[in-house]
């Protein structure tokens, strides 16, 4: 290191001191201030942020959940959920439960009971990924009723619990089996790890003629983390599997119009497929059909009826292959986003986080534990972040690399996390305090004839577009996802008449909306 690099080496080091002393210095007048006037919700939120940006994660969601406690005792319960979820947002896997319950029973005494469903639905997740069966059950159990779709949202969560503790063997029925004592992901003997293992980015298409087959190893196989993909014969899985490209191929033997081993030829055949391990499914088992297979190339050869556990394993084995080295990875209803970038910023990562979600899958790339760029779809940058927030359901990976790219993104990770937040906690509230969200709305013909600026011209018709008299207002705007100006100006431009209720009987239309969100 030469002359001018130590130099300016120990200028960085000596602002970085300088501006870490006026962090404290600033967090330590608020907690003096905060000491004087304990119930100023104001200086708790001063103070909830200058936590947050000096890394100090759990001192900034007890604060949150003090002011949430606060608005509670009030009867506020509009304003308690706000500072509850913003504050499930950045809260520790262990924390999150406990305010995710707490979500429950607010959004139920506020009659939201599709959003008390989706938590309560975390909980079990959560319970049930700690091998807490018993008091997954109990939870649902002591669960109050959830409105009108109560008994719909409640076979949901009993299916959830249910799907812990059963063993399915498909003969020419094709049903479910009670097995005491079994479990579905392995024996007692294995390990929490073993259980938990997830392949987020693997993506396997199952192919049977038999809907209850496919169902059934859908079930297994998401459990696993996977992606899966159904077809009910040869032809159409040509078409699914060009079109997802799986990493791993289950097929019947039996099947109509084209068989399993017709359609292994074709993707034998094709390039991009012919390397794709390719598992035969069949209730023949004799030996001589099953050398022949594997002499073929199959990769392997499962005879019907099969349990469960043994084909979890199986599958697990072929994945652990075909997965790419990753340092850690897991699922978000147990580890949140937030949480993940804390994690990767105390170890001061190089390398690239992938997270999916509903088959979207975000790409960060981190350099000292911060991030340089992002990408999702056509996002980039921060808005991939203010996306990604909003995800309670999905996984994530984490894989060390030399990250060589130009910092698109120039946030610390830290003042990210509380802009996504804030972003996050104001688009919720905005879609909580409009009225008539299920109600499809239209382009008023005053609008639809404005002139709009050039420069404006693509975003306006875009907006246009979504409101084509079918999508209900809520979803146009759950469509905008991270867009809180967007939002903004059309929930303005609702109060203004330029969007209006379609009418009964609105014509059936060709949608324009191709895409998720606005362009940016």
């Amino acid at each position: 290191m030469g002359l001018f690099d130590k130099v300016r080496s120990m200028r960085e080091q000596v602002v970085d001191m300088i501006g870490d002393m006026r962090q404290r210095h600033d967090i330590e007048e608020l907690e003096r201030r905060l000491t004087a006037a304990p119930e100023d919700i104001f200086l708790m939120q001063q103070l909830s942020d200058a936590y947050q940006n000096a890394g100090q994660g759990r001192r900034a969601v007890d604060l949150l959940c003090r002011i949430g406690e606060i608005y509670q005792a009030r009867k506020n319960g509009e304003m308690a959920l706000a500072y509850f979820r913003r504050a499930e947002r950045l809260a520790a896997s262990d924390e999150r439960l406990r305010l995710l319950r707490v979500m429950v029973d607010l959004m139920i005494s506020l009659g939201r009971y599709a959003d008390a469903f989706e938590r309560a639905r975390q909980v079990v997740e959560i319970l049930l990924s700690h091998d807490e069966l018993a008091a997954a059950r109990g939870y649902v159990e002591a669960l109050p009723p959830l409105g009108e779709h109560d008994a719909k949202y409640r076979k949901e969560l009993v299916d959830l619990v249910n799907i812990s503790r059963r063993e399915w063997a498909q003969g020419a029925r094709g049903t479910w089996l009670d097995e005491p004592g079994e479990r579905l992901f392995g024996p007692e003997r294995s390990s929490s790890l073993e259980r938990r293992e997830q392949f987020p980015h693997q993506t396997i298409l199952v192919v049977d003629d038999e809907p209850g087959t496919c169902e059934v190893l859908t079930l297994c196989l998401r459990r696993l983390g996977c992606g899966v993909v159904t077809a009910e014969d040869g032809v159409q899985a040509q078409e699914v599997a060009l079109q997802h490209r799986p990493s791993l191929i289950i097929c019947d033997l039996l099947m109509p119009r084209m068989d399993g081993r017709q359609f292994f030829d074709w993707t034998r055949r094709h390039p991009a497929l012919k390397e794709v391990p390719f598992v035969c499914l069949s209730s023949r088992g004799q030996q001589e059909e099953r050398l022949a297979a594997f002499e073929r190339g199959v990769e392997d050869y499962w005879v019907k009826p099969f349990s469960a556990a043994e084909l979890t394993f199986r599958v697990k084995n072929l994945l652990r292959r075909l997965q790419s080295d990753a340092d850690f990875r897991g699922k978000l209803h147990e580890v949140s986003f937030p949480e993940i970038l804390q994690i990767t910023e105390a170890g001061r990562k190089n390398g690239i986080l992938k997270v999916t979600s509903d088959g979207r899958e975000a790409t960060f790339y981190l350099r000292e534990g911060q991030i340089l760029d992002a990408e999702l779809e056509t996002y980039r940058g921060e808005r991939v972040a203010y996306v990604v927030i909003r995800w309670l359901r999905g996984e994530f990976s984490f894989r060390s690399a030399a990250v060589d790219c130009p910092a698109r993104i120039t946030l610390p990770t830290q003042q990210l996390l509380l802009e996504a937040v804030r972003r996050y906690d104001e688009s919720q509230s905005l879609m909580e305090s409009e009225p008539d969200l299920d109600r499809p709305y239209i382009v008023s013909e005053a609008f639809a004839l404005m002139a709009v600026p050039d420069d404006f011209a693509e975003e306006i018709s875009f907006l246009k577009s979504l409101f084509d008299g079918h999508r209900s207002f809520g979803d146009c705007l759950r469509a905008l996802e991270d867009n809180l100006e967007a939002m903004t100006m059309l929930i303005e431009l609702r109060r203004e008449g330029l969007l209006i209720p379609a009418p009964a009987g609105w014509p059936q239309a060709p949608s324009l909306f191709s895409g998720r969100g606005t362009r940016g």
